[in-house]
C-alpha cells in the first residue's frame, strides 16, 4: 500500500467524528472573532461649509448617527471628538436646492486603528441655498414711555446710524431698517444720551457691530398759544399838567411761547398800556398799544395796535386863584 493510500485510509477512518471536530473549530473561531469586535453610535454635530459665494438658509439636521465598529480595546478610546460631520457648499454658485453627500473625516487616531466598518445617518442631506449679500441698513429708534407733559422728541440721532449685514440675498431684500432696544424716555424734559443695542430678529444674516450704540434724544418744550380776552388798557407817564378824554378800552390778546410756561401764566394788571411820555401838549394823537416784555413769551396777535387818544390840560392853578379873590371880597 503505497502513502497515498495509506493517508486516504486514515482520513476514512471515523470521518464523521473528524468532520464533526472541524465544524466545532470553525465556530469557535467565529466565536472568538466576534467576542473581540465592538461597535458604538456616535452623535456628530453637522457643520456646514460655507466659504464660498453662497450660503445655507434651510434647517439641516443638527447632528448625524456615526456607527464605528472595531475592537473592543479601541472602540473605548474613541471620542466625539475623533469625528467631524460636514457639508461642503464652497463649490456651488447659483442658488437653489441641492442634495448634499455629509462627509465624515476622522482624526489620525483612528487612522491608526483597526476600523472594520464606518456608517451614518443620514449619508445625504437636502441644502436650499442663496447668495451671499452685504447690505447697509440703517438704525431705527425704539423709543418706549412718554416724555414730560408739554414736552416733545424733537430729533433723535444714533452712532452709528447704519450698520453693515452681511446674509443670504432673499434675507437682505426686505431688510429695510433695524431696531435698537428701548430707549426710555418716561417723563423726561431735558435732552439726554444713553447707550443701546440693536435687535436680531432672522438668524440667517449677520450683523457687523464692534460696540454699543450711542443714542442722542433731544427734547424740547411743546410751543403753545394761549388766548385773553377784554385785557384793560391802562396810561402810562401821563404829564402831571394834562388829562385823558378818551377811554382806552380793552383789547384781546393771543401770547406764543412754550407749554410748561404759558400755560400757567397770569396777566398782570398793567400788562397792555399806552405810553404819554412823549406827549407834552394837549391834542388828539394816535398812539401805540405796547405790552410788556416777558422772557420766553410773545403777543403773537393783539386786536388794537394803535388808539386814538384825546388829551386837556388840567387847570388846577387858575382855579385857586379864583378861589383867592372870593375870599378878599
Amino acid at each position: 500500500m503505497t502513502t497515498t493510500e495509506m493517508i486516504i485510509e486514515k482520513i476514512k477512518d471515523k470521518w464523521h467524528v473528524k468532520v464533526i471536530c472541524l465544524v466545532i473549530a470553525f465556530f469557535i473561531y467565529i466565536f472568538h472573532q466576534v467576542s473581540i469586535v465592538d461597535s458604538k453610535v456616535f452623535s456628530i454635530p453637522l457643520k456646514v461649509n460655507e466659504n464660498g459665494a453662497v450660503m445655507c438658509i434651510n434647517e439641516l439636521p443638527a447632528s448625524v448617527s456615526v456607527k464605528i465598529k472595531t475592537t473592543t480595546s479601541n472602540i473605548s478610546k474613541i471620542l466625539n471628538s475623533d469625528i467631524k460631520a460636514t457639508v461642503d457648499l464652497d463649490n456651488i454658485y447659483e442658488a437653489g436646492t441641492y442634495k448634499l453627500p455629509v462627509n465624515i473625516s476622522v482624526s489620525n487616531k483612528l487612522m491608526e486603528y483597526s476600523i472594520l466598518e464606518i456608517t451614518m445617518k443620514p449619508e445625504v442631506v437636502e441644502v436650499k441655498v442663496d447668495k451671499k449679500a452685504v447690505k447697509y441698513v440703517p438704525l431705527e429708534p425704539n423709543v418706549v414711555g412718554e416724555v414730560a407733559h408739554g414736552y416733545q422728541i424733537t430729533k433723535i440721532e444714533l452712532d452709528p446710524s447704519f450698520l453693515e449685514v452681511r446674509g443670504p440675498e432673499i434675507a437682505l431684500e426686505n431688510l429695510e431698517t433695524i431696531q435698537t432696544t428701548s430707549i426710555n424716555v418716561s417723563n423726561a424734559k431735558n435732552s439726554f444720551s444713553t447707550e443701546v443695542d440693536f435687535f436680531q430678529l432672522d438668524k440667517r444674516y449677520t450683523i457687523n457691530n464692534k460696540g454699543k450704540i450711542k443714542a442722542t434724544v433731544s427734547i424740547e418744550a411743546l410751543p403753545y398759544e394761549t388766548s385773553f380776552n377784554d385785557i384793560k388798557v391802562v396810561s402810562q407817564n401821563l404829564q402831571d399838567n394834562l388829562q385823558l378824554d378818551t377811554k382806552l378800552g380793552t383789547v384781546n390778546l393771543v401770547l406764543a411761547g412754550k407749554m410748561p410756561v404759558l400755560e400757567k401764566y397770569k396777566l398782570k394788571d398793567n400788562f397792555v398800556y399806552v405810553d404819554f411820555s412823549s406827549i407834552k401838549e394837549p391834542g388828539t394823537y394816535e398812539l401805540p398799544i405796547l405790552t410788556r416784555k416777558i422772557s420766553d413769551i410773545q403777543v403773537s396777535d393783539i386786536s388794537r395796535k394803535t388808539v386814538s387818544v384825546a388829551l386837556s390840560e388840567v387847570l388846577v392853578e387858575e382855579e385857586v386863584v379864583t378861589e383867592s379873590l372870593v375870599e378878599s371880597d
